[in-house]
């Protein structure tokens, strides 16, 4: 029990120091999974949301959002792995073992759950919202729009979760990125690497990081949902 309290003071102190393999890991970590979720919301919530409202009987696409959901994060980084390596279909831009493969891997898990959560968010919306707006002459579109504004937190607590996913995401981190030091390496990565050489200060530093994210993410979430019960 010894050194787990002499490894918990050790990555207070690399923390408070400013170590740079642990501040890189969490620019490395924030920064794919913020773009990756940023893309992904950009198609996920209006198709998914537009599955809630206007396809509630389409059982192929929606059985296909919850299959991708479960795929595992493994799976998603062979396959971009075989994609982006020198003979896959693009292997010519030289993208694997980057920042931006992690992106593409991060961006394929955060679509089928993002939309997933977003379909769920549009089908438990009344649809007498929709048609007061398309009465008052509002596009389809633009009742869409509406409707989603007026799920806007319970859009955002699964924005949250998407990125909280993808955030302590391992496989396709390491699977596409390399987990390259001060390249390509994550957070978990870290964790991972850091506890295989022995090094339980930094695996440490790493994990309270993360938690540290996590309860951030929870409280935001919990903020966001209490909005919405008022």
């Amino acid at each position: 029990m010894t050194f787990v309290l002499d490894g918990i003071q050790d990555a207070w102190r690399l923390l408070v120091e400013g170590d740079s393999t642990t501040l890189h890991a969490v620019c490395v970590s924030l920064s794919c999974s913020v773009t990756a979720v940023a893309l992904a919301a950009i198609i996920a919530i209006p198709y998914g949301a537009w599955l809630g409202f206007y396809r509630r009987d389409s059982r192929v696409q929606i059985f296909c959002l919850r299959l991708g959901m479960s795929v595992p994060t493994v799976i998603i980084g062979l396959m971009v792995y075989l994609a982006l390596s020198r003979q896959g279909l693009f292997g010519t831009f030289d993208l694997l073992y980057t920042k931006t493969a992690i992106v593409i891997g991060e961006f394929l898990l955060a679509v089928p759950l993002l939309g997933t959560l977003s379909h769920g968010v549009a089908s438990s919306t009344d649809p007498i919202v929709l048609e007061t707006s398309r009465t008052f002459g509002a596009s389809r579109l633009r009742a869409l729009l509406t409707a989603l504004g007026e799920r806007r937190t319970a859009l955002v607590a699964a924005g949250l979760a998407t990125f909280s996913r993808c955030l302590t995401e391992l496989g396709i981190a390491v699977t596409v990125g390399g987990n390259v030091q001060e390249r390509t390496r994550t957070l978990p990565g870290a964790i991972q690497m850091e506890l295989s050489r022995g090094d339980f200060s930094r695996a440490i530093a790493a994990g309270l990081v993360l938690v540290s994210v996590a309860v951030v993410i929870t409280m935001a979430s919990h903020v966001a949902t209490k909005e919405k019960r008022q």
